[in-house]
């Protein structure tokens, strides 16, 4: 493939922040930059900021970022542990996960599309789906009610597509999220959701310390390639090894892994929604207890332990109250703080109440139903057994789905029941106080049934609760508790313990039928009822059994990888520094990795191919290696090259197309952009051992004059290409400053922009959304850079 050389500045733009990594969309032109604050910013071209996303926790710092194939979604790494998957649309966070080491190394593979193959002839032809996995949930499940016309707050990405948060409807192909980590694992997770693997280094070579610096997986998803760094002694020098693994299940089980990637996000989805509902549920619950505590628990205080309920039956009964009861009635209270905390109290039952009748039960019975469907994957031992997913564990969540759901109907029964509790008792109360004022007591509102006498006298009998614990000592001494006010039953199910009051099912005829027949109610198709547990534990044991199904599969997958291949390539002094690059020829059954040490004394780069197709047994399984230096000859004139070169940083471009960085071993440091192709490394390379016996090739006399592109005044660092989108950024030496570029321009129309990027060039410099700093930290990046260049 030939490509034109010619290069147009779109955009120069200093910035205050330095800036640590550039990555650019393969399917839009947005550019995302991170910077050493931890924020991460999109640009466009023309540095438009699209939006700035500050880091989750305060000093935290990106270590790597990788767009979703489709250019949707954006995978972050921090140094945290914390790896977040962000919506490209509205910076939102469709999911968050945590791996056990610090991130080296992100990516994010796809295997290749059928579609690309298809015949030329017929370029009107439809696209054809290369899985038939279809989602039908929507023909049997009512869409799930909005949060935002309910109480609480509600995250503005799943509220826009509740039943598919995670973004994962429309993948027809199969892409895998790669981390790399510091200690020598690697995570695989299918669509960066579900987790198809972790691979620890140490399982397959040998060596004290491992460092992921590379890895990606084949378009036809049968080699996993891994560059690692590993350390044989304490304190020797790194190594660098090519790791190739066999990863045939992930090829052959495609169709079962893209199924069950879907179900495992529906499934998230829903116990994100879930989760967004428990939230509102809590947070209209702590809306009662603020008003539970100022009013009524200083009176608790004040009383000893027991008699807050003897209190009110005294009043109900007697029409007597105690002289702390009077006082805190005429004056505490008052009528008109009686009729606001009604009112209060009722509304926040109302939200809870609709929240728990439309929202609880139709988020689980989607869940119910998406398990059952998963019941029935797994039930095809001949296609998911291999891969872990065992139906024993999906029917406990089914089951724990199950049992969610009756406790919700449970909840639905208590707050049915204190709702009319509490009507009950607010007006009875209104009256005591109207009669203690010695005020006109309205007749209508005086008349109470036997049934209502009952039910208030229940209601008041469990006006005392067990003590809570607000603090303890800083050495396990004394512990301070703080009297509780139980008016109702319904916080006991907010929590995170079981209940202390249990529901009377003297009269539930299923219950009682279950109690006399203990055969059916140990039959696996009747749904269990765990009395003592809260709605939070039930929650809590409904995520936690639906987790479990998901992780018998990353280890089982993981375990029929295989090693095909372990190439040494050679040491490498300054680890910190190296830049690598790779692409992926699965036609050819080739790797091709290019790798440079801008520390080291080498000052070109490293260039192999690896085949991927041979055994490890066999004695042509060497890689091809050259190295590659650009030094000055006689046809190049002398203001391109007046001195030796250094390679910066190496980038492919296209698979045919490798972009390199240089930096002129002069005085002025001037930075030089070549598109080196990558046929001619191909020839000029030999098989060898390590690349110690590579041969040592002037890369200068491969390429035509045109390919060596100086980029005046600028003294470079680093810089990220897309040819895709036929654009490049490159990075100062300061990180303070950045010049985009457009890509394989004609030669006339670069002549006639020529004027227009200096004028760019010299433009007035502007704040990136990278950074809010002071106008003083741009000046002072642009001294940093006058200093260098």
């Amino acid at each position: 493939m030939s490509t034109s050389n010619a290069m147009r500045q779109l955009e120069e733009r200093h910035v205050a922040t330095k800036v640590e990594l550039l990555v650019w969309s393969n399917k839009m032109d947005l550019l995302a930059l991170s910077n050493v604050r931890g924020e991460v910013a999109l640009h466009r071209l023309t540095w438009q900021k699209v939006w700035s996303l500050p880091p989750p926790t305060e000093g935290s710092t990106v270590k790597g970022m990788a767009w979703r194939p489709d250019g949707k979604v954006i995978a972050i790494a921090y140094s945290t542990c914390e790896i977040l998957l962000v919506d490209v649309e509205n910076k939102e966070t469709l999911h968050s996960a945590m791996v056990d080491g610090e991130v080296t190394f992100v990516t994010w593979a796809q295997e290749k599309d059928h579609n690309d193959s298809k015949n030329i002839l017929l370029p009107k032809q439809k696209d054809v789906p290369k899985y038939s996995t279809s989602d039908t949930s929507s023909n049997f499940l009512p869409k799930l009610p909005s949060l935002s016309r309910s109480f609480g707050s509600v995250n503005k990405c799943l509220e826009e597509n509740l039943e598919d948060a995670k973004k994962i409807k429309e993948q027809n192909l199969l892409n895998i999220l790669i981390v790399g980590l510091l200690n020598g694992k690697l995570y695989l997770s299918i669509f960066g959701l579900f987790p198809c693997g972790v691979i620890d280094l140490h399982d397959y070579i040998i060596c004290k310390n491992c460092k992921v610096v590379d890895a990606d997986v084949s378009e036809d998803l049968n080699i996993l390639y891994i560059g690692v760094l590993q350390q044989k002694e304490n304190d020797g020098p790194c190594e660098l090894s090519l790791v190739l693994l066999d990863t045939n299940i992930l090829s052959c089980q495609a169709a079962e892994l893209h199924s069950l990637a879907l179900k495992h996000g529906h499934i998230a989805s829903l116990l994100g929604y879930l989760s967004q509902t428990m939230n509102s549920i809590t947070e209209a619950w702590e809306n009662i207890l603020v008003e539970m505590d100022s009013k009524l628990a200083t009176y608790a205080s004040t009383v000893p332990d027991g008699s807050v309920s003897a209190d009110f039956l005294d009043l109900l009964m007697f029409g007597t109250a105690s002289d702390e009861m009077e006082m805190f009635l005429l004056q505490d209270l008052t009528e008109k703080g009686l009729k606001k905390l009604g009112h209060s109290i009722e509304l926040s039952y109302s939200n809870i109440q609709k929240l728990v009748l439309k929202h609880l039960h139709s988020v689980g019975q989607s869940l119910v139903y998406h398990l059952a469907e998963l019941r029935g994957m797994a039930r095809r031992t001949d296609r998911y057994e291999i891969l872990g997913l065992s139906e024993d564990g999906v029917a406990s969540s089914l089951a724990a789905a199950g049992a969610f759901l009756v406790k919700g109907a449970e909840v639905q029964q208590v707050i049915d029941n204190s709702m009319k509790n509490y009507k009950i008792f607010f007006r009875w109360l209104y009256v005591a106080i109207l009669r203690l004022s010695d005020e006109r007591v309205p007749p209508e509102i005086t008349k109470i049934s036997q049934q209502e006498l009952s039910f208030l006298a229940e209601f008041l009998y469990n006006f005392d609760g067990s003590d809570c614990i607000s603090e303890s000592g800083s050495g396990g001494g004394t512990t301070i508790r703080k009297k509780r006010f139980n008016l109702e039953r319904l916080g006991q199910y907010l929590v995170d313990q079981n209940l202390t009051i249990l529901p009377n099912s003297e009269h539930n005829l299923w219950a009682k039928f279950l109690e006399e027949n203990e055969c059916v109610a140990k039959h696996a198709t009747v749904i269990p009822h765990f009395e003592q547990m809260s709605l939070v534990q039930q929650y809590n044991y409904l995520k936690t059994s639906v987790n479990e199904i998901f992780k018998k599969p990353e280890v089982c997958i993981a375990k029929m990888f295989k090693v095909s291949n372990v190439i040494t390539c050679g040491k490498i002094l300054e680890p910190d520094s190296l830049r690598i690059t790779h692409v992926n020829k699965s036609k050819e059954h080739k790797i091709l990795v290019a790798l440079v040490d801008p520390s080291s004394s080498f000052k070109g780069f490293f260039f192999t191919e690896i085949n991927t197709k041979k055994s490890l047994e066999s004695q042509e399984t060497r890689p091809r290696c050259v190295y590659l230096n650009f030094s000055p000859v006689s046809r190049v004139s002398d203001e391109v090259v007046s001195n030796d070169f250094r390679s910066l940083d190496v980038q492919f471009y296209l698979p045919e197309v490798l972009s390199v960085l240089l930096q002129q071993e002069n005085e002025g440091k001037s930075a030089v952009f070549v598109q080196f192709p990558v046929r001619a490394a191909l020839e000029a390379a030999r098989p060898c051992a390590d690349f110690s016996s590579a041969p040592r090739i002037d890369a200068t006399a491969l390429v035509d004059l045109s390919a060596l592109r100086p980029v005046e005044n600028l003294v470079a660092s680093r810089f990220a290409v897309s040819g895709s989108r036929k654009v490049a950024v490159i990075l100062s030496e300061s990180r303070r400053k950045v010049r985009l570029f457009e890509m394989e321009v004609e030669e006339e129309e670069e002549e006639e922009e020529v004027m227009e990027a200096t004028a760019s060039s010299i433009r007035d410099s502007d704040t990136s959304v990278l950074d809010g700093s002071k106008e003083e930290d741009i000046e002072q990046g642009q001294e940093e850079d006058s200093a260098l260049g």
